[in-house]
């Protein structure tokens, strides 16, 4: 073992407590309507699955019983989505929270090992599996850590076959929010998601918060998840999706509070922007998104907070893009995630 590994003991003998499991809605119906059925397969016995609507067009019909549907009625982006879910696992006094992305694939067992592994160690608040690509051929994410260097945030082993993840349990900075599970109660201790994230590092954030709270997080390696990408931004290379990294990360490193990622960031994100422009010159779709990653980083810097304005300047933008475009292509580094 690993000195960040650790040994999680064997849970108390108790019946598993009730999971509300939060699914943010944006993009494709019928993306939502196949995620929750691979949650249902999973046959937990005491599941209650809340589908946050932000694109206000899911179906009444066609859900199972037992799925509740929340409509805002507007895009109120995946922070305020989650602390929806997170209200009413409150309100029924629902003692486990799972995050999980639309674009998710859940084997069978994945919720029951998940509750598992977090019930067996009282100091941690929440726990996340092996994340991998589609039909489970690559690592996505094998733990998430901040660190100095080019994208500050990094998931570990991404773009690696799956003999090569950990095999231990292992504490990280935080779980990526396609699919995580926390104690309710950690995440109301700490006010929940901060919402002036809109979408992405929000989940960053809230590892920073819990550990700051003295409570750990633990990727658990013999859970898996196929994650598909990001359905919500259209893929890891679109300028939605590097506007908003862009945009979030000065913030997040406010957070932090951390000399070195605060010079990683000037040094890879800021200085390198320009190399990294040119690079793409002969790629317009990629030009553009590390066009728009700059325009995020400017108005980071000075405090912008994003919202559903820049989610639809970025689609009249962009007339490629749907929810779902390019989701499913690997992704090689955070920055991206």
């Amino acid at each position: 073992m690993k000195p960040d590994d650790v040994e999680l003991r064997e849970p108390r003998d108790r019946p598993r407590p009730p999971v509300l499991a939060l699914m943010p809605h944006f993009g494709e119906p019928q993306d939502s309507l196949d995620a929750v059925e691979t949650l249902r397969r999973c046959g937990y016995p005491d599941l209650r699955i809340v589908v946050v609507d932000n694109s206000d067009n899911l179906p009444d019909a066609g859900y199972a019983e037992g799925v509740e549907i929340l409509r805002p009625r507007t895009n109120v982006g995946y922070c305020a989505a989650v602390n929806l879910g997170l209200a009413r696992a409150r309100e029924l006094g629902i003692e486990l929270f799972l995050l999980v992305n639309n674009d998710t694939v859940t084997e069978p067992s994945a919720i029951e090992s998940l509750v598992d592994a977090l019930l067996g160690d009282e100091t941690v608040a929440g726990v996340g599996p092996l994340l991998t690509t589609e039909r489970g051929k690559r690592i996505w994410s094998a733990g998430a850590y901040l660190r100095f260097g080019p994208n500050e945030v990094i998931q570990r082993a991404i773009g690696k076959t799956i003999d090569a993840a950990p095999r231990f349990p292992s504490v990280v900075d935080f779980l990526p929010g396609a699919f995580a599970l926390y104690r309710t109660s950690d995440l109301l201790a700490v006010g929940g998601i901060d919402e002036v994230y809109f979408m992405y590092l929000e989940d960053v954030d809230l590892g920073v918060r819990l550990k700051e709270r003295g409570r750990r997080l633990l990727y658990v390696p013999w859970v898996e998840v196929v994650h598909g990408g990001s359905l919500s931004s259209g893929g890891g290379t679109t300028p939605l999706r590097k506007f908003f990294n862009g945009c979030n990360t000065p913030r997040l490193l406010r957070r932090c509070s951390s000399f070195k990622l605060w010079m990683s960031f000037i040094l890879f994100d800021i200085v390198g922007l320009v190399p990294s422009i040119v690079v793409h010159l002969g790629n317009r779709r990629r030009m553009r998104a590390q066009l728009a990653k700059g325009r995020g980083i400017f108005k980071g810097i000075f405090g912008y907070v994003p919202s559903a304005k820049d989610v639809d300047y970025y689609k009249r933008k962009d007339p490629t893009f749907r929810a779902g475009l390019d989701a499913r292509a690997p992704h090689k580094d955070a920055s991206q995630a």
